[in-house]
């Protein structure tokens, strides 16, 4: 069955169902729990989005995405951010994953080798889009150094399009992240606002330039929460709510006609400027398409309605609104779902390919704080 044999015209949705799909949300737990499904049957979420904490074992993953798939009336997306090394949601269902920067260490065809078996295990537990791979330059003291592939934009773009073309062959969507580059970051966005120092020419020509050249291959980028002075925001502001950054330089400057996610919008980056459900609004006005949620708090439900409201007495608002849904719809309508039964020797079987890999990377590899 493949999502376009699901997924509505976008004339026949409803503006309830159009703002829904803006919204991909996480949850605790191996299960949503009461709670969480009765958020879920207001808002109707676009997607969902999992994590380490939502795994426990084979047959529960899949059982999970399974069921969150059916949810009516348009099948979502079912994410994950699964990098390998610090970013690594389903190593306690496999084996631990080397970091693309370990794998990319031994040459592309091992770089390849690791996204073709993250690809199946993706593929084989019911994910359709990995938040990956990383495309941040990697510069000295940066809160992504170890995460991010090389300080040259070429060879980011390089490796990055080897890791994105191995997930595409298993129909898994890629997203490039955080635009429009993280590397300058010296503090970490879960906490606290990082402010990037670089100038516009750098940030178009250097940490701008491994998006660009993935912007016909990866199915989406996701925007960053650091404030990027050069881009025009002399307020400390967020990229993810900046329309400078995402309607001036990503869509129009650049040219990026794709999907656009936020990073987790609760990330402290965010809520340090103030935690409002206008504040989601404005992400959605700013020019993302997809607002994403960690968890299923009563400010998603909140940031729903608001939304709704404003959609509703708002021509020009619509009319985005019209524009995200079917930048979604046509997404979706890209992605093949061919439910898998279970079978024992594919866990094992990608586990083994992992921990060959793992033999082949060496034991030198650092160890990885998860975040």
């Amino acid at each position: 069955m493949t999502r376009g044999t699901n997924t509505r015209d976008l004339r026949r949705l409803t503006l309830e169902e159009k703002v829904g799909q803006l919204f991909i949300l996480g949850f605790q737990g191996y299960e949503p729990d009461e709670e969480t499904r009765a958020l879920l049957d207001v808002v109707r979420p676009g997607g969902f989005l999992l994590f380490q904490r939502n795994v426990e074992n084979f047959d529960q993953i899949y059982r999970l995405t399974s069921s969150l798939r059916d949810r009516p009336p348009i099948p979502p997306f079912i994410a994950i951010d699964h990098e390998g090394g610090a970013v690594d949601r389903l190593k306690q269902v496999f084996a631990p994953m080397p970091s693309m920067p370990e794998l990319a260490a031994g040459g592309t065809a091992q770089l390849r080798l690791g996204a073709r078996i993250i690809a199946a295990e993706l593929e084989a537990t019911g994910f359709d889009i990995d938040f990956a791979p990383v495309v941040d330059l990697r510069l000295p003291g940066s809160v992504v150094e170890e995460r991010s592939l090389s300080p040259h934009p070429g060879e980011v773009a390089r490796l990055a399009g080897a890791f994105v073309e191995e997930l595409t062959k298993r129909n898994i969507i890629a997203c490039t992240k955080h635009f429009p580059g993280l590397g300058g970051a010296q503090v970490d966005p879960h906490f606290v606002l990082p402010r990037i120092g670089r100038n516009k020419r750098q940030l178009q020509n250097e940490d701008a330039m491994p998006f660009v050249a993935l912007f016909g291959s990866a199915g989406m980028i996701m925007v960053s929460h650091a404030h990027y002075p050069a881009l025009g925001d002399e307020k400390a502001t967020p990229a993810s709510l900046s329309s400078r950054v995402i309607d001036g330089f990503l869509r129009k400057k650049l040219g990026y006609d794709g999907l656009i996610v936020t990073d987790d919008l609760v990330m402290g980056a965010v809520t340090s400027v103030g935690l409002t459900p206008d504040l989601f609004l404005r992400a959605f006005e700013a020019g993302n398409d997809l607002l994403l949620f960690s968890q299923t708090t009563p400010l998603a439900e909140r940031a729903f309605k608001t939304i709704l409201r404003a959609t509703r007495g708002n021509a020009a608002l619509r009319k985005r609104l019209d524009e995200s849904a079917e930048r979604i719809l046509r997404l979706k309508r890209r992605i093949e779902f061919v439910p898998l039964r279970y079978r024992t020797h594919l866990k094992a079987r990608i586990s083994r390919q992992i921990e060959k890999l793992r033999t082949a990377v060496g034991e030198t590899a650092p160890r990885h704080q998860t975040v």
